[in-house]
């Protein structure tokens, strides 16, 4: 099929999808469920039972069609599918312990049989419970740690935390800086973290796109014709190079964010400037820190 036609028949399915037209709907899952059930899979290395318990997660948020409301074909649809289950695979993981599967057949308390996702209790107030249990729980731990480590530490994440009162206070009297002046530095500092937030989301899409590439490049070497460029290296070893050449580059962002380098946290030379310390001792302080409130919470 030639590409542009392709592309203007996938633009017009996801528009109907995007109207609630039951029919494209079916169709569009019929299409693209294997890839749903394959992205975690590939992407994220998750087993077979939880690529499928995620498929029925993205099958009933995507089945309204509002999702693709989102789509405008700026990007190839592929790309924009993968972004939005990356999306979807964060949420679900977030919450999966809370995911229930429901069989084929359930009864509800007046005895009427159901078999949808949409007919189980919510789960919404459990996970909200849950959250701010942990959140109560961190909170209460982090409070039980000196003020000069909570202090260091809540600086050193001050994009997700905030330094209350007491906090403050110690800072202008350990600094002989004004209230101002602190707020200031804070105000500069999560400017500095937010900038950094935007690449880190970026940095999330770069490693969906390089899966989606090396899929492309794939399809594109299981094709029947093989075709030489002029310095006679034939066509489907371009491809593996280039596949492998995707493969290091998603590899190396991967290793990036094992090792935290995704997680917006505030350089040592903005702590020091902040606090007026030393910059030896604030790895050390964060991590005893982070180690104490694991003993607490049981992380």
């Amino acid at each position: 099929m030639d590409k542009n036609k392709e592309k203007l028949e996938i633009f017009d399915l996801v528009s109907r999808c995007a109207d609630g037209d039951e029919a494209s709907l079916k169709r569009f899952f019929e299409i693209f469920a294997e890839d749903i059930y394959n992205f975690p899979l590939k992407v994220f290395h998750l087993t077979e039972d939880d690529a499928g318990d995620f498929f029925i997660y993205a099958f009933e948020r995507l089945r309204s069609g509002k999702r693709f409301q989102s789509f405008k074909g700026k990007a190839s649809f592929k790309t924009w599918l993968y972004t939005v289950l990356r999306n979807m695979l964060i949420d679900w993981q977030r919450n999966k312990k809370e995911i229930k599967i429901v069989p084929s057949r359930k009864f509800n308390s007046e005895g009427q049989e159901y078999s949808t996702i949409e007919n189980e209790p919510d789960k919404m107030n459990e996970l909200r419970l849950e959250a701010q249990e942990f959140s109560d729980s961190f909170n209460k731990a982090l409070s039980e740690i000196k003020i000069e480590n909570r202090v260091i530490f809540k600086v050193a994440f001050l994009f997700y935390l905030n330094l209350d009162e007491e906090e403050i206070n110690y800072v202008m009297e350990k600094t002989g800086s004004s209230r101002e002046e602190i707020r200031k530095k804070i105000y500069e500092i999560r400017e500095y973290l937010s900038n950094k937030e935007e690449e880190t989301i970026k940095n999330e899409d770069k490693i969906t796109s390089i899966y989606v590439k090396i899929m492309d490049l794939q399809e594109l070497k299981s094709k029947e014709e093989v075709v030489e460029f002029n310095d006679n290296l034939p066509y489907k070893n371009k491809i593996d190079l280039a596949i492998q050449k995707k493969y290091d580059q998603r590899r190396k962002l991967l290793e990036r964010k094992e090792k935290g380098h995704f997680i917006a946290r505030t350089p040592f030379k903005m702590i020091t400037g902040l606090l007026q310390i030393p910059e030896g001792g604030i790895s050390i302080s964060i991590q005893r820190v982070i180690e104490k409130i694991q003993k607490k919470i049981e992380i």
